[in-house]
């Protein structure tokens, strides 16, 4: 018997959208509910959101597990993962989004 796995992210990994806030709210709410998002303020008028799914959703949740104080992981999250995250325009963000391709 040969079962597919039919609910697979379009992305696997570890990404990361730089916009302002009201950009990143827009793209955050129309994410699918299957993705791990993780929004930091970098600047007043900067925000990162992160993305997660596959393996790095199960490594965030092991470096969560390990390092109680989540409020540093969450501001250092490219040094916790030890991994740089694919990068993304708010612009190609919202045309990935717009054909189902996030």
């Amino acid at each position: 018997m040969d079962i597919k796995n039919t609910t697979s992210p379009h992305f696997g990994g570890f990404k990361k959208i730089v916009g302002t806030p009201n950009q990143i709210k827009q793209i955050r709410n129309n994410i699918p509910d299957k993705y791990l998002t993780l929004a930091v303020k970098k600047k007043p008028d900067k925000t990162a959101l992160y993305l997660f799914s596959g393996k790095h959703f199960d490594k965030l949740i092991k470096v969560a597990k390990k390092n109680c104080n989540f409020f540093e992981i969450r501001h250092n999250v490219e040094k916790f993962m030890k991994e740089t995250p694919k990068k993304l325009s708010f612009e190609k963000a919202s045309k990935k989004l717009e054909k189902g391709k996030l």
